[in-house]
């Protein structure tokens, strides 16, 4: 296992920490226009389509740049939706022509893509899946519901899972590309969210909405394959951001604690939460660098998306704890942290959806 980068990548990486500067140093956040310009939008999609073609792993380093350098939160998660998630999605999947007609809008970011997986009654839970397509002459309606789609409320693209009314099998699902404008769909933005608020959350609902054969991700029924690559790729690469802004708070907090005088029991904390920061770095460079080497197992991004979630949410808590009454007056940014930490406990999946995944994949010996 190699994760060395090549000079290529590695410029990706310092490239990301200059731009990170630009906005730390002013408190701004990028605007989709800026992340387009600077080549984030399309970073590891294909070249021919206007793709940055650089390696997954390169991508997880360069979004760590950036969380480290200052970028919030919820934009660098709305960002890896967009890219690991939707993008990634029509990279990977998609069909000639709808390859060339998405990949290099949502390479410039003329485009914003959104994955609509969760439904209110059911989460994660795929069996509670309901969304459905129904035939219709030579294309399908499409009926249902989704919530907490990341980046709904300005999203361009919509990759939805959608499951067959005739077909009740474990793997009669679809995945349908279907653009803001089309017939019968609709976005309410959720507001008041805590954490990751630049996220832009809605609920989108599909009011018979009219989906042609071309609309699907590929023939067929596809779609629990496909699912699978695309959280694949977002939970091995979707957090590489706010892991770098965690790495970030605890060198502000240990620049903090050692103006006030150094003590074994602070010490002996900040070791644990370097230790545990560390160990989930490792975690999620090796899911980066697996998808890099066409891995398809399940094991590894669930491993990764628990692991650093989990890590995340705990040290973001730990170090709050330890600034006492800095962190009481808003000094610091923690407050803030620990809302976008908790939230990533939930997103892309929860950590019981990934336990029950690691959980079937022992099962199989793997």
């Amino acid at each position: 296992m190699d994760f060395g980068l090549t000079e290529g990548d590695s410029g990706v990486v310092a490239r990301a920490t200059g731009f990170a500067r630009q906005f730390s140093e002013t408190g701004g956040t990028p605007s989709w226009d800026q992340w387009g310009d600077g080549g984030w939008t399309g970073l590891c999609l294909p070249g021919e389509f206007g793709g940055g073609g650089y390696p997954a792993l390169a991508s997880v380093l360069a979004f760590e740049a950036l969380g480290r350098g200052g970028i919030d939160r919820g934009a660098l998660f709305a960002l890896g939706a967009h890219l690991f998630g939707c993008s990634m999605a029509v990279a990977n999947h998609g069909l000639a022509e709808q390859k060339a007609a998405w990949l290099p809008r949502l390479a410039s970011g003329a485009a914003v893509g959104a994955l609509a997986f969760s439904e209110a009654s059911g989460g994660s839970d795929l069996d509670a899946c309901g969304s459905e397509l129904v035939a219709e002459g030579t294309g399908y309606r499409l009926s249902g519901a989704k919530t907490c789609v990341t980046n709904g409320s300005i999203a361009d693209l919509f990759v939805v899972l959608a499951r067959s009314r005739e077909q009740r099998s474990p793997f009669a699902y679809s995945m349908v590309l279907l653009p803001r404008d089309t017939p019968g769909l609709s976005v309410t933005p959720i507001e008041g969210v805590r954490g990751l608020a630049a996220t832009a959350p809605a609920e989108v609902v599909f009011d018979d909405c009219p989906v042609a054969e071309s609309d699907l991700l590929r023939r067929g029924d596809l779609g629990m394959a496909q699912m699978l690559d695309i959280m694949r790729w977002e939970r091995s690469c979707i957090l590489a951001g706010s892991l770098g802004a965690l790495q970030a708070d605890f060198e502000r907090v240990m620049r903090h604690l050692s103006e006030r005088g150094r003590h074994q029991a602070t010490d002996h904390a900040l070791a644990r939460i370097r230790t545990r920061i560390e160990a989930a770095r490792w975690l999620m460079l090796q899911a980066a660098w697996r998808l890099d080497q066409s891995g398809s197992d399940l094991l590894q991004p669930s491993m990764s998306k628990l692991f650093v979630s989990e890590a995340i949410a705990e040290c973001t808590g730990e170090l709050r704890r330890l600034v006492a009454g800095a962190a009481w007056r808003g000094e610091l940014g923690l407050a803030d942290a620990l809302d976008d930490a908790l939230a990533l406990l939930s997103a892309s999946g929860t950590s019981e959806v990934q336990l029950n995944t690691i959980a079937s994949q022992i099962g199989s010996g793997l």
